[in-house]
């Protein structure tokens, strides 16, 4: 059996060094333009993929609708060569 003395447990010694590590932020976190400057480059990096996702929507729209004319323009082409009264 392992010795069971009145010290701290392993468990309880990392959970305080963690809460320790939380109480006391760094310089960069407690400095408030610090702070507003990495906010800000997270939201411009969030509208960016946000336009990077908008274009490629756009773009895949505008090649369906391309190969939606082209489909079109090839029936319309069939249904007239299938009309043609010589091909009888």
């Amino acid at each position: 059996m392992q010795d069971q003395g009145p010290g701290p447990a392993l468990t309880d010694t990392q959970t305080s060094a963690a809460h320790a590590l939380a109480e006391t932020p760094s310089p960069a976190e407690t400095d408030p333009i610090d702070r507003l400057n990495r906010a800000l480059q997270r939201i411009s990096f969030a509208l960016d993929k946000s336009r990077q996702a908008e274009q490629r929507k756009s773009v895949d729209t505008q090649e369906l609708v391309a190969n939606v004319d082209v489909l079109i323009s090839r029936v319309r082409d069939a249904l007239a060569h299938a009309d043609r009264p010589e091909d009888k």
